[in-house]
């Protein structure tokens, strides 16, 4: 509804007085607690007068009389215009406040109304304040001219320090003695402050003098700190309530400052200390407030939980007497109330069982607790009993206060359990599988820092290091620190945190022997429970499996780069077999026309023969790769001059080293000695070493060879100025098949074997073999170390080698007389002996089979029998042994016989000497050594009988 504002005023003025005074008391704004709100008393006229202006609509002005009352009033304690404008603001809004309680709507204008009121009455007491203001320094300035005379004597005689200065540089006019006691001298009249009492730069005191000497306006400091010279010379600082008021001329300008000042000091220090004692004593109350309010709002909780709890409680006094109950044994308070136990309890015994525990808590002071069994209706209840000693205010104990919980329930359940654990225990103790419970040992913080055994089984053993039950109470880390159980304590805490079962494996030692145990962590309560499982036959099984399965990918790779070389090998050999082949069969083709000179013939057959050395040396050297990569390679050790065998090897290599125009010179040290090794071994590694040098040296190089003596090892180089080997290929060089140029544009022949040859032959005697080359172009150099004593093995006739064979008496008719039987499946080859035979002076027959060659024997006489091993029907090996079977019936079974073969392995000359053979040689063989082989079988060369 619409009201006139001036009427709401008028009809609620004391509740907008009120409201007034207690908003501002709640926001602490009013004036100091000496005196009520500065506009309290002219609140009621300025209230009136507001509607008066609302109603007549008059422009605000404000009241004279108001004005005054509120600048006497502000004038004593010191106008606040903040203050004062805050004060206005809260009468603003209480006014407002009426106005929207009381549900009216003012008419348009009337709030702008009374805010120009409001803001009027501001202007207003300001203006009165400033009035009252210059009258008051008038008044002062003239009683300041009426006590400037009797300044000297009252200044004297004061108790407080108080000192005059006149002029710009504050010379001291006047000092009593407490000012000149507070600065410490009395030396001071005529003199500049600052040079009176220098140590006053910079501080406080001086810039507040300063400052009433250059703006003639008074100033007051409270507690403000001084620091004066001591006699010793230290500073000492001291507190002073100081106040500077100008000193004026006549003409009402001001010439000096008048200091007083007041020594705070210890005031200050008590006002301080008390203020802390209060803020202390405050703090306590408050604190002891919170305490009562925390104990009531326990009490409430406790109360509250009590309500819905089934936990009997209840107090007795020292007769033991029933004063307050909750829950107490089933019974409603008012049937325990001012009982005793003999009163309340059916159970008589019970009853003076529980009175003598509770007069022992009351003698003694000291709590209990029991449990208890009450019989009563055919039934037993058990209780968990907690006694204590109840209190007053002094102490003194007035009875007691029981705690009892129902644990009937829980007794069935520990008996249930008793039960399932002498199960657990027994199906436990009976487990191959190792088992343990640990019991969760926490620190301080609540943090799991050890555990405790609380059960383990016999299967345990092997895990705890052979110990079983005396573990059992035992902490984990105390009994077996460094142990793998120990390093586990982290899992096993993390499964009691968290619930989650973990699988871990632990390794351990038990008898000497490693174990490797599975174990699974479940946990139980504030514990965890570890199940250990054998699983040690399973990793090794599963290592071996990751073993064999390693190995036998390694062994794929490698059986898959041997395949490589193995096919690069074999295209290598066809390519080395097939070209001397080739130069063989066309020369062959031509000789056989017969239009050839003489020239051509020796040329023809000069080719001929080369080529079939060279296609025998390639197999050679197969053969031997073989026999060395088999294991089976055999050495001979004898004295060696190695001055004859390097002589050999250069005699050997010479004729293609000057075919391609290669120079190859040797040398010896005078100091090398006799070797005592295999000559023909050593033979081979050296001519190896040369070939190899003449190979990859072009025309007009050099190769040089030479032997010395290191110490107690034979030291063999071969040196040359040719093509060098390529850095990369180095690590490779000594590795069979390999080759640094291997495709079919290669500029060199060859099978790559002869280097491996020379590292075999080499570690064989117990050597080594090195390689050096300053890269491409830059030649190489081979140097190959032998012990001078090398391990003696035993000897087995060995395979024909380059140059071993010397000009044997082909020529001449060695074996006139000699009846040979030949015994071979190939017509060419059984030709060719009878060939060899007859021109040496023999007597030769021929059979085409192992059978033909038994029917011969036995029908005729000969001296010495050559047969092949690989034959179709029948063997060689079969044949001898049937041939020896036969007995002294039959002559020829006792006949000297030699195997010539192209199986050249040694496992096969050991079962040809098994079978019956006197001596075995490998095919292609030199006509001048075989001659000289079967004279020696026949004792033609004086040596029969010596030959295995």
């Amino acid at each position: 509804m619409t009201m006139p504002l001036s009427t709401l005023i008028r009809a609620r003025r004391e509740a907008i007085i009120e409201r007034f005074v207690g908003e501002l008391r709640r926001q602490g704004t009013a004036a100091p607690e000496t005196r009520e709100p500065l506009l309290l008393h002219a609140l009621p006229s300025f209230l009136d007068e507001v509607a008066a202006r609302l109603e007549d609509g008059v422009p605000p002005s404000g009241s004279d009389g108001a004005a005054h009352a509120q600048g006497e009033a502000t004038w004593a304690p010191g106008f606040d215009l903040e203050g004062t404008m805050r004060e206005y603001g809260v009468l603003r809004r209480a006014i407002l406040r009426e106005i929207r309680e009381a549900g009216l709507t003012p008419k348009p204008g009337e709030v702008e109304a009374l805010s120009d009121c409001v803001d009027a009455r501001i202007a207003r007491a300001v203006s009165e304040h400033a009035r009252r203001q210059r009258e008051a320094l008038e008044a002062e300035r003239r009683r300041a001219e009426l006590e400037r005379g009797q300044s000297g004597a009252l200044l004297s005689q004061a108790p407080a320090p108080i000192c005059l200065l006149r002029g710009e540089g504050l010379v001291l006019e006047l000092a009593n003695p407490p000012f000149c006691q507070m600065v410490g001298r009395d030396d001071l009249l005529g003199k500049p402050l600052v040079e009176a009492v220098p140590e006053l730069r910079g501080q406080a005191l001086l810039t507040q003098i300063a400052a009433v000497a250059a703006s003639g306006e008074p100033a007051v400091a409270r507690a403000l700190p001084v620091r004066i010279a001591h006699w010793t010379g230290e500073l000492v600082e001291r507190l002073y309530d100081v106040v500077c008021r100008p000193v004026h001329a006549v003409s009402g300008a001001p010439e000096g400052v008048l200091l007083m000042a007041l020594d705070v000091t210890e005031p200050i220090g008590a006002r301080q200390k008390a203020e802390r004692l209060a803020l202390e004593l405050q703090q306590s109350v408050a604190q002891r407030q919170r305490a009562e309010q925390a104990l009531r709002v326990n009490e409430e909780r406790f109360r509250r939980a009590l309500r819905g709890s089934p936990v009997m409680v209840f107090n007795q006094d020292r007769n033991l007497r029933y004063t307050w109950t909750h829950n107490a044994f089933g019974k409603a308070e008012r049937e325990v109330l001012g009982k005793t136990d003999a009163e309340v309890l059916e159970d008589l015994d019970a009853a003076r069982s529980l009175d003598r525990i509770k007069r022992e808590v009351l003698a003694s002071g000291v709590g209990q607790r029991r449990e208890i069994a009450l019989h009563a209706g055919g039934r037993t209840q058990h209780l968990d009993l907690s006694i204590e000693p109840l209190t007053d205010d002094t102490g003194e104990i007035v009875g007691i206060t029981c705690t009892a919980t129902d644990i009937t329930e829980r007794k069935s359940i520990e008996q249930a359990l008793r039960a399932s654990e002498a199960r657990f225990r027994t199906v436990k103790e009976a487990s191959p599988d190792g088992f343990m419970i640990l019991r969760s040992v926490r620190d301080a913080s609540g943090a799991i820092s050890d555990f405790e055994w609380v059960y383990v089984n016999p299967a345990i053993g092997p895990i705890v290091g052979g110990r079983g039950k005396d573990l059992e109470g035992k902490r984990l880390l105390v009994e077996m620190p460094g142990s793998a159980l120990a390093s586990a304590l982290d899992t096993y805490a993390r499964v009691v945190e968290t619930g989650e079962a973990t699988r871990v494996e632990i390794s351990c030692a038990h008898d000497g022997a490693p174990r490797i145990f599975r174990a699974i962590a479940v946990a139980l309560g504030d514990g965890v429970g570890v199940t250990f499982h054998d699983i040690t036959e399973q990793k090794r099984t599963d290592a071996e499996r990751a073993q064999l399965l390693e190995q036998e990918q390694r062994a794929r790779q490698h059986a898959e780069q041997l395949n490589r070389l193995k096919d690069e090998f074999l295209a290598t050999v066809s390519h080395e077999l097939r070209t001397p082949l080739q130069s063989i069969l066309g020369w062959a083709r031509i000789l056989r026309t017969g239009e050839v000179d003489a020239e051509s013939l020796d040329r023809g057959l000069a080719t001929i023969e080369r080529n079939a050395k060279a296609q025998s040396q390639l197999i050679e050297d197969v053969l031997d790769a073989s026999t060395i990569l088999a294991g089976k390679l055999q050495l001979r050790t004898e004295p060696v001059d190695v001055r004859q065998v390097l002589a050999t090897a250069l005699d050997l290599v010479r004729p293609a080293a000057l075919a391609k125009g290669v120079a190859v010179n040797a040398w010896v040290l005078d100091d090398v000695g006799i070797f005592l090794g295999d000559a023909d071994r050593l033979q081979q590694i050296v001519w190896n070493l040369l070939t190899n040098a003449v190979k990859f040296t072009p025309s007009g190089g050099h190769v040089r060879a030479g032997a010395r003596r290191v110490d107690a090892m034979l030291e063999v180089e071969v040196e040359d100025d040719g093509e060098g080997i390529p850095e990369s290929f180095l690590p490779f060089l000594f590795e069979r098949f390999r080759q640094a140029d291997g495709g079919m544009t290669r500029a060199h022949g060859g099978l790559g074997l002869g280097l491996t040859l020379v590292r075999h032959l080499a570690e064989a005697q117990g050597g080594t073999v090195h390689a050096e080359s300053d890269g491409e172009g830059k030649g190489a150099r081979f140097r190959v170390r032998l012990p001078i004593r090398a391990e003696a093995q035993p000897a087995l006739p060995s395979t024909q080698r380059p140059g071993s064979d010397g000009q044997g008496p082909a020529a001449r008719r060695v074996l006139d007389g000699i009846r040979v039987l030949v015994v071979d499946d190939e017509t060419d080859a059984r030709e060719l002996l009878g060939i060899i035979f007859v021109r040496a002076g023999a007597t030769v027959s021929e059979a085409a089979s192992a059978g033909a060659a038994l029917e011969a024997l036995r029908g005729g006489e000969f001296d010495v029998l050559i047969s092949d091993i690989g034959m179709p029907g029948e063997d060689g090996y079969a044949m001898m042994r049937r041939l020896r079977a036969l007995g002294p019936e039959v002559p020829a079974s006792g006949i000297p016989a030699l195997a010539l073969t192209a199986y050249t392995r040694m496992e096969d000359r050991r079962q040809a000497i098994a079978a019956g053979f006197q001596m075995h040689l490998a095919k292609p063989i030199e006509p001048n050594s075989l001659i000289t082989a079967v004279a020696h079988l026949v004792g033609r060369a004086g040596h029969r009988g010596t030959w295995p």
